[in-house]
């Protein structure tokens, strides 16, 4: 089972990323599994308070939900996640899992508790999404958690950037960098489609 963590704060665009992510490995990774009765594709929504993933807007965006998920498992703490995450090994066994977690949450903390005491987890990459056209302003009001978010993240994707100036997007790029240079590092807008090929190397390429 390979899980990707999703983070970043609020507004960042998590769950238009997550979205796409998810149809590309749907479509493009886990086909092979329709038939076999259990779920390619599992996601666990961990947001508080914010519209996230359900299975209107899986439906909506032309994804199988009875096929291909297990539908929306709500969870708010460390222990709670993992408990679930476990439930859904044992008893469906998907070949991918997807975690949104809150806007607050600082993900390789979630990422230790999981690595930890988690079971049947192959591979565990942390993705953390960024917001470019706030970038200035979060980095100002609240440096804390932005960096902790960003610091041990094993991909940092930089959203919105069509809202930047190429200038701009240098400077935002080169500020993450400091926070965290040896994560893998992508420019994207999910307002658009991306390139599936960030998907594939983001995401489904071994580390």
């Amino acid at each position: 089972m390979k899980v990707l963590l999703f983070g970043g704060f609020l507004g960042s665009g998590k769950t238009s990323v997550i979205l796409q992510v998810a149809r590309y490995l749907a479509e493009e990774v886990s086909a092979s599994r329709q038939d076999s009765g259990k779920p390619s594709l599992v996601i666990i929504e961990n947001e508080v308070g914010e519209a996230g993933i359900d299975d209107k807007i899986l439906k909506a965006e032309g994804l199988s939900v009875r096929e291909l998920f297990a539908g929306c498992i709500c969870c708010t703490l460390n222990a709670e996640l993992t408990v679930c995450l476990n439930e859904i090994q044992e008893e469906l066994s998907p070949e991918w899992v997807i975690i949104e977690t809150t806007g607050m949450a600082v993900p390789s903390r979630i990422a230790e508790t999981i690595t930890k005491f988690g079971k049947g987890i192959d591979n565990l990459k942390t993705i953390v999404v960024t917001d470019a056209e706030r970038w200035d302003d979060l980095i100002t009001i609240m440096p804390g958690l932005i960096e902790e978010q960003i610091a041990e993240a094993n991909i940092v994707l930089l959203n919105k950037i069509d809202c930047l100036e190429p200038e701009q997007m240098s400077e935002v790029e080169e500020s993450i960098r400091i926070i965290n240079s040896s994560a893998r590092f992508y420019a994207i807008s999910a307002h658009d489609k991306v390139d599936p090929q960030i998907w594939r190397t983001a995401v489904t390429d071994s580390e």
